[in-house]
């Protein structure tokens, strides 16, 4: 776990940055870099017209239109150390979403160490209040701290949401016994997000002008 997050942290020096930002990664900007800017990543395994990957929850706080159709570029890169793979979305030229799927999961407080953000669970498209007993067992050990097996955690910041993926399915006797963090969510991360504030859903605005 120290290794996967040490590599997280390294290759953001590699690429000329401080620490990690929620808006950043490997020293692309989210509504900043352009397509040019990825050559450092190698060739891409993948590109093509894409729509946003479902989010679960968190995707109904988003463009549904981006959603549904395929409007974004996407670029996938499947030889960056420390992940499965990285998938760039671009709207124009602008870069507007980063999809990190780590090779190993993380946990799901590391997040708050690494982006100095406060993470929320969201069920149902809505924020969910942080469970009393995060190791408490439910539907016959099919989820814990009344969370679902899957869920997603969101923390905004003044340009990016930052999202995650969390498997709350627990791999056995001992990761039930291990449970997560007091007072922290349960399960691990399996995959992290980077969106634009760009891409919230903002239908009807005309209408409130």
């Amino acid at each position: 776990m120290r290794a996967l997050i040490g590599i997280f942290f390294a290759t953001m020096l590699a690429f000329g940055a401080d620490a990690p930002h929620p808006d950043q990664w490997h020293g692309l900007t989210l509504d900043v870099s352009t397509p040019a800017d990825v050559a450092a990543l190698g060739k891409p395994s993948v590109d093509k017209q894409d729509k946003l990957p479902t989010l679960s929850d968190v995707g109904k706080l988003l463009d549904q239109e981006l959603m549904k159709k395929r409007q974004l570029r996407r670029m996938e890169f499947n030889t960056v150390e420390g992940f499965k793979s990285v998938d760039l979305y671009f709207r124009g030229e602008k870069l507007v979403s980063i999809f990190l799927s780590f090779a190993k999961p993380i946990n799901t407080e590391a997040l708050k160490n690494i982006y100095g953000l406060d993470f929320k669970a969201y069920i149902g498209g809505a924020e969910a209040s942080s469970p009393e007993d995060p190791n408490r067992i439910f539907g016959g050990g099919l989820r814990r701290g009344g969370l679902p097996l899957y869920y997603s955690m969101a923390a905004f910041s003044e340009k990016s949401i930052v999202c995650a993926l969390v498997n709350n399915n627990p791999t056995g006797l001992g990761e039930i016994i291990k449970g997560s963090p007091a007072g922290g969510y349960p399960g691990k991360v399996g995959a992290v997000m980077l969106i634009s504030r760009t891409l919230e859903d903002k239908a009807g605005s005309d209408l409130l002008k």
